[in-house]
């Protein structure tokens, strides 16, 4: 199977049925050991690589739509949030808003109820589609040397992130998780949760996927250096706690510019 990043013939989206694509793959790759391994996997580190989980035929669209609204719309962020204790963010942002009218085949990859139902097996419980439309799908890219994702938690539950160009692991960019840790934003503790909790490195090629426990693994993304370059889909999802939980969303608005309401409190 590969995943070159060579241009993909252009596919118009009603012509990708991405339920059958995901169905056919997870079916073929994604069952039986393998699947009992991911979920083992998930349970004990809260990440889990999922080795080529993207459909080769649902690659290159799902990359060109993705490369091409970041070259239109993306946003240089280089910043230091207090709210994770003062850790990085050195990075190129489109947010939600932008990829659903620009990006109908990100969004109908993010609402297949085909990658819900296996996600949701992997993870061992029911996962929603997430409360707060500014979190359902942004795209992020690290492209010179510095460029880093620092440490942070997420507001919801889980994310999952599809991986669609990766340096080598000598140039950084891979993903790092510190599992069975805890965000209090009063307060955070970056290098507390450090101490607490062991780290997890995990290296992630283009067509890769992986599943984290956003809210209680502390992660990030390796600094980039050289000319290496990182573009990646993140998705956030709920589990049943989320739904009825009050919210802020200081990073989500900062990095991706999704400001409304929370639906749970009705504040901003």
């Amino acid at each position: 199977m590969s995943y070159a990043l060579k241009q993909s013939a252009p596919l118009a989206t009603q012509q990708l049925n991405i339920d059958e694509l995901f169905a056919q793959h997870i079916a073929t790759h994604f069952s039986g050991d393998r699947l009992e391994v991911l979920q083992k996997q998930f349970r004990e580190e809260h990440v889990v690589p999922l080795r080529q989980f993207c459909p080769p035929a649902l690659f290159g669209p799902l990359r060109d739509e993705a490369f091409g609204i970041m070259e239109r719309f993306g946003v240089a962020r280089d910043l230091v949030l207090e709210i994770t204790d003062n850790t990085p963010r050195h990075m190129t942002t489109v947010g939600q808003p932008i990829i659903k009218d620009h990006g109908p085949v990100i969004h109908n990859t993010y609402f297949s109820p085909i990658l819900k139902d296996f996600v949701s097996k992997v993870v061992g419980e029911e996962m929603f589609t997430c409360p707060y439309p500014g979190e359902h799908y942004v795209i992020s890219r690290l492209q010179k040397s510095g460029d880093t994702h620092g440490w942070h938690w997420d507001d919801y539950a889980y994310g999952f992130v599809l991986v669609l160009e990766a340096p080598n692991y000598r140039d950084g960019g891979f993903v790092q998780g510190v599992p069975h840790t805890s965000w209090d934003k009063k307060n955070p503790d970056v290098h507390g949760a450090l101490l607490k909790s062991k780290v997890h490195s995990y290296v992630l090629d283009a067509g890769d996927a992986y599943l984290i426990k956003t809210d209680t693994t502390m992660h990030r993304v390796y600094p980039i250096r050289g000319n290496g370059r990182r573009t990646i889909i993140n998705t956030t999802w709920a589990n049943a706690t989320d739904l009825t939980t009050p919210r802020t969303h200081e990073t989500n608005n900062i990095l991706f510019g999704g400001a409304a309401p929370d639906p749970v409190s009705g504040r901003l």
